[in-house]
């Protein structure tokens, strides 16, 4: 089994643990690691697709996730989290926290690591698609699935 397939089963797993419901999309000889690849992979639009990135300030964490078209704006998830001075975690960082590396984070595995804030775009869209562990892979589901999560709700971009 290669490494990305079992990154996908691992997410498939959390996934019923935590009962969230969404459909698994393999796209093997594409990668999806970057916003414009996930669309070429996948033939959506960029506002249909999820970037879920890690911030740290200090030693505490706090995770942003938005559409592909938006940016996240560092003051206003400064604000709403209360941290201050955050930055993009690194990949080793990332990979440590998460166990998933950058690109090929599902947005569901912050449930119990860190805060996590969705951008209030992000929930107007009927589905999104989110990494499944890889960048071979995603996942297609209702972003109401989140709010199962305690995620908040904030506009940070």
């Amino acid at each position: 089994m290669r490494k990305d397939e079992s990154l996908t089963l691992k997410t498939e797993q959390l996934m019923r643990d935590l009962k969230v419901k969404g459909e698994i999309i393999n796209h093997p000889r594409q990668s999806g690691r970057t916003t414009k690849q996930a669309r070429l992979a996948l033939g959506v639009h960029d506002r249909f697709i999820l970037k879920v990135l890690l911030f740290k300030s200090q030693e505490e964490y706090v995770a942003a996730i938005v559409t592909g078209d938006k940016r996240v704006n560092k003051e206003r998830l400064e604000r709403v989290s209360g941290l201050r001075d955050l930055r993009l975690a690194g990949l080793e960082e990332v990979e440590s926290l998460t166990g998933f590396s950058a690109g090929g984070i599902p947005p569901f595995i912050f449930k119990d690591l860190c805060t996590v804030y969705v951008d209030e775009e992000v929930m107007k869209r009927r589905f999104v698609i989110g990494s499944a562990g890889s960048e071979y892979s995603g996942v297609r589901f209702s972003p109401q699935e989140l709010l199962k999560l305690g995620y908040s709700i904030a506009c940070i971009v």
